[in-house]
């Protein structure tokens, strides 16, 4: 049966990945809670909570993911209302969790 569940997790893409869970999310936010204002806040909860709500393997925020996010927040500044500042403090939250 081991067997079994060990080879299901080395062959799903995903299964070995480390990943944000919505617990570790609780406590970034909580971090992040006196360094970013409620609009700021709010947009970041945008931004991954449909990460977290993903079901079964797919669950959780994975540095792919947070990747994409961080280069899209990068990359159109014009579109959220996160300044450079603000996304040095996202990276400054995230990446511990997301370390191996």
């Amino acid at each position: 049966m081991y067997s079994f569940f060990q080879e299901l997790f080395s062959l799903h893409p995903t299964g070995n990945k480390k990943r944000i869970t919505t617990d570790e999310m609780r406590k970034i936010m909580s971090n992040i809670y006196g360094k970013l204002d409620e609009k700021e806040r709010t947009e970041v909860e945008k931004l991954f909570t449909p990460h977290l709500n993903e079901t079964g393997l797919e669950t959780g925020i994975t540095k792919d993911e947070y990747d994409a996010t961080i280069s899209w927040l990068k990359a159109n500044q014009k579109k959220h209302v996160l300044e450079d500042s603000d996304i040095a403090v996202l990276e400054q939250y995230f990446i511990p969790h997301l370390q191996d």
